[in-house]
């Protein structure tokens, strides 16, 4: 089942929005380079509501004292207990046996559409 969720210029890199599928919530964000992503919004661990938690970035290896962000905007934080998760993949970051669904989320003319 598609569903649009919003306007194309509605959602900016590094925002997130949460649409619902039934009474679910999923989490659609864009990016910081513009690419969009949809997860299921709760977190496995306990259920926190994935939407009102940050959308971040890792830190990648690389000199003493010196840090580097990656990956901005790809990283979805619960705001219970700060798991990190992947929101390409929605493996967990620190234990990928922990996981949330993706759905994949497409642009149709001026609109973001995810398929549920």
């Amino acid at each position: 089942m598609k569903q649009v969720v919003c306007r194309r210029e509605e959602l900016g890199p590094g925002q997130m929005l949460v649409a619902y599928k039934g009474g679910a919530p999923v989490v659609v964000v864009c990016s910081s380079a513009n690419d969009y992503y949809a997860v299921r919004g709760r977190c496995p661990h306990q259920g926190g509501m994935l939407g009102t938690g940050q959308l971040t970035s890792l830190t990648a290896p690389s000199e003493p004292g010196i840090y580097e962000l990656v990956r901005h905007g790809e990283v979805l934080r619960c705001p219970w207990h700060s798991f990190d998760f992947d929101v390409k993949t929605g493996r967990c970051i620190s234990d990928p046996s922990l996981r949330i669904r993706t759905y994949p989320v497409h642009v149709e003319g001026d609109h973001l559409v995810v398929d549920l």
